[in-house]
């Protein structure tokens, strides 16, 4: 993980007994100054330098970025998290997943009211419209915790996190010593995946701020039709899901749209708090 083998160079950067994230901000502050002597092309220099790319693109983030990044594991899936920052830019604040206390709060608020009933209305429509089936969705926003650790285990990350770090390599791995930051970050940003992640870079999700659902389709208590990427053409698209819950969400007219078409998840459906108002 990042932060431990960046951590564990306090001593040669006067940095013992800092606080984690100081020590961090320290480390990545010093990092675009080193010279980083060639590495033999072996897995761990690349990983070795891979840490040295995350730190040297994340210097003067967001801090809450800094300490989801400590939280990564592998410099692959820093990198792919680090592009999503970047390329956030301003808006990174703004669309920063809530806190552990404003999830707790949520559901007592004007919004978390409103979204409960307009949840209520696609439930209620969907059913009316499909006798004998039911959505299931969860409510609370998914916190930061959680999606830093779906992207740690999911795969189809880990394989697209592999594809940029790769491209990374035949760009700069080469380069005696750091690479030029802005040249680094610029290569960050513009990398475009063959496909798109299936989760958004942790802290970034809609989910983390109740801006997006799940819907699920259930028959007698099982689900149907769920939220597995594999499955969304069979068990949506093929079954007429996708279609249904497209028609439920109207009937509702609420404040939902979708469903997300990159990644394509039919069941996903954005939520705005002030469409309807």
């Amino acid at each position: 993980m990042l932060p431990r083998m960046l951590l564990a160079r306090q001593h040669s950067h006067k940095l013992t007994g800092l606080p984690v994230r100081v020590a961090l901000v320290a480390v990545i502050g010093c990092t675009a100054a080193l010279a980083v002597p060639q590495l033999p092309s072996t897995d761990g220099a690349s990983a070795a330098r891979q840490q040295l790319w995350v730190a040297q693109a994340a210097a003067g983030l967001d801090a809450r970025a800094i300490d989801a990044l400590r939280d990564i594991h592998g410099a692959d899936r820093c990198l792919l998290a680090l592009r999503a920052y970047l390329r956030a830019g301003a808006s990174l604040s703004e669309r920063w997943s809530w806190s552990e206390q404003q999830i707790a709060d949520y559901a007592a608020t004007p919004e978390g009211r409103a979204a409960a009933a307009d949840i209520d209305a696609v439930l209620g429509a969907f059913a009316a419209a499909n006798p004998g089936f039911a959505l299931r969705v969860n409510r609370i926003p998914r916190s930061l915790a959680l999606q830093i650790e779906r992207w740690n285990d999911n795969p189809a990350v880990g394989r697209i996190a592999a594809s940029l770090a790769q491209a990374l390599e035949r760009q700069f791995g080469a380069v005696r010593g750091a690479p030029d930051t802005e040249a680094l970050r610029r290569a960050l940003m513009d990398w475009t995946p063959g496909v798109a992640a299936p989760l958004a870079a942790p802290g970034l999700s809609a989910h983390g701020q109740a801006r997006a659902f799940d819907f699920q389709v259930e028959h007698r208590g099982q689900v149907i039709a769920g939220i597995d990427a594999a499955a969304a053409h069979r068990q949506w698209d093929a079954a007429g899901w996708t279609r249904k819950l497209h028609s439920a969400v109207a009937r509702a007219g609420g404040r939902f749209t979708g469903p997300l078409q990159s990644p394509y998840e039919p069941w996903h459906y954005h939520y705005s708090a002030g469409a309807a108002d």
